[in-house]
């Protein structure tokens, strides 16, 4: 099976990732998104960026 994961950011003002490595890049909230790449399942976590 693929283990292969995509990452995404639903808003890279305030944090970015990049192979599951989130970076704060401005204070405020966004929602982390990982998915396989096989079966399409996904998770989502909320980070919240202070200054």
């Amino acid at each position: 099976s693929n283990l292969s994961v995509t990452w995404a950011s639903d808003d890279e003002l305030v944090a970015t990732v990049i192979g599951g490595v989130v970076t704060g890049v401005a204070a405020g909230t966004c929602t982390i998104t990982v998915t396989t790449v096989d079966g399409s399942f996904t998770d989502t976590c909320d980070v919240t960026v202070t200054a």
